[in-house]
């Protein structure tokens, strides 16, 4: 009951209190919107008549529609849900601002403020309610870019992205590099703007793809945008297109493509003496040749100009056996054969009564020499047929064999020498060996003979007994018999 009681003071006080309009004013949005997890800052200010003296004492009181006060200096008459949450600003300089954190869904609704001076007066702002809405998802980024920017030409992009919280502001990210700068800045009914600017250099590779820009909230929410960029630049990759392969003088359209925006107002083509003043993107050309020139095409646009490289046809036609082919016969008969044709040919060699093969082939552009080589029993002349899926030709090499007679005729006296010198050579190296052989002999036989001098000079003073015992004079001898003293003749044969 005296709960109740109070409670009804407490309204018809603030009912009475509301009633002083003389001087006493507030400025409060009407509305705001917070994001659930973040904060929320309603921006106050108040006013109060003046009466002369200075005051240093202010209560300030936040409350709801239901008479829940949230916020108060005293935290024991703040309702529990509130508590820890609510903050104030600076009363004494007429600020005041409330700030909620960690905003729920629960705190929606409507809020009004009360302010209270010491040994003063006090008023209650009822005329002046704020109604917050607390939402779960943040506003999608703006991003803001020149509907074209030019390649390799500066340009700046700003992303802004609105939110209720200046203390805990988003974090703004690009997708492309440059340099970045961000600013806050309040807005209208409660609400600030976080703006962030990059300047950057755009490319071609840039041109059609998006531009992105993404907003992290406190806590763990991200809201992302992109604007898809188109930038301008010049002719890019021109190439000249045509058939890949074209047979000799038939006719072939050209193409010049390039890769630019915006697309080529205007397309020349040349050739290797100039101009062919064609101001199309397609060209055409009759009569084609093997020796027709490369050509090549400029495309310009508003941005500027590029050529392609030139172009290179590649035409068929059937194999040419040209003048230089021919055969020769010095240490054995060569015969060339030069045949200039596309796709390259194949060769075979024919004489009277047989073929014979190629000894190398050697490929230079769309020339190929096809060489033979052989010693005896070539004809007076050899046919060198050249084909290809053009067609075919035929040319007769005639072989000369005088120089090949007068080779192999030197070649013969040649062996014949040779092989002379090396009998000789045989011959002699045997008589030396007989020689050497007798020289030997007769040196062991010189020797033999000495020896068997001085065997005998020992033996003098000796004899033999009848009972065939050696009897020794001058100096003592042993029972072996006395050596036989070998024939000479038998010392040089054991020798040799």
């Amino acid at each position: 009951m005296v709960f109740q009681i109070c409670f009804v003071a407490f309204i018809l006080w603030l009912r009475a209190s509301s009633a002083l309009d003389d001087g006493w004013n507030a400025e409060i949005p009407r509305s705001i919107v917070g994001l659930s997890g973040s904060c929320v800052v309603i921006p106050c200010k108040f006013n109060y008549p003046s009466d002369g003296r200075t005051h240093k004492e202010f209560t300030g009181i936040w409350f709801n529609d239901k008479s829940d006060i949230i916020y108060h200096k005293e935290a024991s008459k703040i309702i529990r849900t509130f508590k820890g949450r609510s903050s104030l600003g600076d009363l004494r300089h007429n600020n005041c601002t409330l700030k909620i954190s960690s905003l729920q869904h629960s705190d929606s609704g409507s809020y009004k403020f009360r302010i209270e001076i010491k040994d003063f007066n006090k008023a209650t702002f009822s005329k002046n309610p704020v109604s917050i809405t607390v939402k779960d998802s943040p506003d999608l980024p703006t991003i803001s870019v020149d509907e074209e920017v030019t390649s390799q030409k500066e340009v700046t992009a700003t992303c802004a992205v609105s939110h209720s919280c200046p203390s805990d502001p988003p974090r703004l990210t690009w997708s492309h590099k440059g340099i970045k700068t961000s600013d806050s800045q309040p807005q209208k009914d409660g609400q600030w703007k976080l703006t962030s600017s990059l300047t950057f250099t755009p490319s071609r590779e840039d041109h059609n793809k998006p531009l992105s820009c993404s907003a992290e909230f406190t806590p763990a929410k991200t809201a992302s945008n992109n604007k898809k960029l188109k930038v301008k630049y010049p002719p890019y990759n021109v190439n000249v297109q045509s058939k890949s392969q074209v047979k000799e003088n038939e006719s072939v359209e050209l193409n010049c493509s390039s890769d630019s925006n915006p697309p080529p107002d205007s397309f020349q083509w040349f050739g290797s003496t100039g101009s062919l003043l064609e101001n199309r993107s397609t060209y055409r050309l009759n009569h084609v040749t093997r020796y027709t020139e490369a050509i090549s095409c400029t495309a310009t646009n508003t941005e500027g100009k590029t050529s392609s490289a030139p172009h290179k046809f590649n035409v068929l036609y059937p194999p040419e056996i040209k003048n230089g082919s021919s055969c020769e016969s010095q240490t054995f008969v060569v015969c060339v054969c030069i045949v200039d044709s596309n796709p390259p040919s194949e060769v075979k060699w024919l004489g009277p009564s047989s073929a014979f093969p190629s000894s190398s082939v050697e490929q230079n552009g769309s020339l190929t020499i096809f060489t033979l080589q052989g010693w005896l029993g070539f004809p007076d002349t050899v046919h060198c047929s050249a084909s290809n899926s053009e067609g075919n030709s035929v040319m007769t090499l005639s072989v000369p064999h005088h120089g090949l007679v007068i080779y192999l005729a030197v070649a013969t006296a040649a062996v014949v020498v040779i092989l002379v010198v090396i009998s000789a050579c045989v011959a002699k190296r045997r008589c030396g060996r007989r020689d050497e052989r007798q020289n030997d002999q007769n040196k062991m036989k010189t020797i033999q003979k000495s020896c068997f001098d001085r065997e005998k000079q020992k033996r003098n003073d000796i004899y033999i007994n009848q009972d065939n015992q050696r009897v020794c004079t001058n100096y003592e001898c042993n029972d072996r018999r006395l050596p036989s003293v070998p024939d000479e003749n038998e010392a040089v044969y054991a020798n040799t």
